[in-house]
């Protein structure tokens, strides 16, 4: 009995490790060079987001983890991070943006990003990664808990990079 407990806790564990994934690597990754397609008809390059941290939410309109986790980006989007939801896997009728603004959400949204989405390995949602002011992926979760610390511990550590300065 004493067994199986040990191997359900450490299953339970495994299942936690996996679901948010920090990246190990001391020389984070640096993101390609991006030019986000947004629904306001405009174009972001993550090139010219150089110099601040921000966030980038992949999902989809469809996808309730995804629903779950966006009042705690507007909380940290309100706080001063730049968080930007990019949208892909929809549907061919999908709307993004209203559904965000619908939501009560003012964070900017990048649409049709399937293409972006493969070209980061971003296989599901939510995926949220976090970026750093040198353009490095310093943190990467595909957590629908708005209250998972991680979250708001690494978007505390993007903004007082942005106090610091």
């Amino acid at each position: 009995m004493k067994h199986i407990f040990i191997v359900i806790t450490l299953t339970i564990f495994s299942f936690a490790v996996f679901a948010e994934q920090p990246i190990q690597d001391s020389n984070h990754p640096e993101l390609p060079a991006l030019t986000l397609n947004m629904a306001d008809g405009t174009s972001i390059k993550t090139q010219n987001l150089l110099g601040e941290p921000y966030i980038l939410h992949f999902w989809a309109t469809w996808c309730p983890y995804c629903k779950k986790l966006q009042p705690a980006l507007q909380k940290i989007h309100d706080m001063g991070l730049n968080v930007i939801a990019v949208s892909f896997k929809e549907d061919d009728n999908a709307s993004p943006a209203k559904a965000l603004t619908n939501r009560g959400y003012t964070f900017k949204t990048a649409i049709q990003a399937d293409k972006i989405a493969t070209q980061l390995g971003v296989h599901g949602t939510p995926t949220t990664l976090f970026i750093n002011e040198k353009g490095h992926v310093v943190w990467a979760t595909n957590s629908s808990d708005p209250d998972n610390a991680n979250i708001h511990l690494k978007a505390r550590t993007l903004l007082n990079s942005i106090k610091a300065k």
